[in-house]
């Protein structure tokens, strides 16, 4: 019975004393070397961008790597919003990136263009391609644009409007105008009950579609109804 016990105490003993003597003697041989970085999720960013963070970071060998403040330099771009990064025996570093997503354009106070990500906070300025699919918010201060991005995302989710009927959305001092992607409808809501007047706005718009109408501007400030201007032509 004690040699049984004896042993089961001794094996696992050995077991972990040769894998401690294998780490501090092979961690610096070739097998460990890196030699492969593997980035992936990048779009808006490029593989040297990434790589010129890390550098000051790295080792010859994987055991070496400060993954730590790898991970800190990376998430420190504007552009990222969170990074793993892990190690692969036994030669490389596989580094996934989770960029801020483009969700909406914000025209400030002074006419600079920002992007939007999916909080509705601005992070960088307009590229080539940026306009394709996004929708234009025009407000003056930086917590307007969150706060109308908010409500307006809010909008999409009830089914209220679609986003990709959305072109522009306005916002001066309190008042919200929209107006659509295909054919420029624009729509006022004004200050108050901006949700019941955008619901009574779709449907007189429906309903003018359905006639043959061609509208122009629907306004809904009034608790019963909207006018409708029809376009000329």
């Amino acid at each position: 019975m004690k040699k049984t016990l004896y042993m089961l105490f001794l094996i696992p003993l050995c077991v972990l004393s040769m894998l401690t003597v294998i780490y501090i003697f092979a961690k610096d041989e070739p097998l460990f070397f890196l030699k492969n970085i593997k980035v992936n999720g990048v779009q808006q960013l490029r593989e040297p961008d990434i790589m010129g963070r890390i550098a000051p970071f790295l080792s010859t060998s994987l055991f070496k790597v400060d993954i730590a403040k790898m991970r800190e330099a990376i998430v420190s771009h504007p552009f990222v919003k969170e990074v793993r990064i892990k190690r692969v025996y036994p030669f490389s570093l596989v580094i996934d990136v989770k960029e801020r997503k483009p969700s909406a354009l914000w025209v400030d106070g002074e006419g600079q263009v920002h992007v939007l990500d999916e909080s509705g906070e601005p992070y960088r300025g307009l590229t080539k391609g940026d306009v394709k699919g996004l929708f234009v918010i025009n407000a003056r201060e930086k917590s307007e644009a969150k706060s109308l991005y908010k409500q307006v995302n809010e909008w999409f989710q009830e089914g209220l409007i679609k986003q990709d009927v959305l072109s522009d959305i306005a916002y001066n001092e309190g008042s919200i105008t929209m107006y659509g992607a295909e054919d420029g409808v624009e729509i006022i809501l004004g200050k108050e009950d901006q949700k019941g007047r955008l619901k009574r706005a779709v449907a007189v718009l429906e309903d003018a579609k359905k006639r043959g109408f061609l509208i122009k501007c629907i306004d809904a400030r009034f608790e019963r109804g909207a006018i409708i201007k029809e376009r000329q032509g």
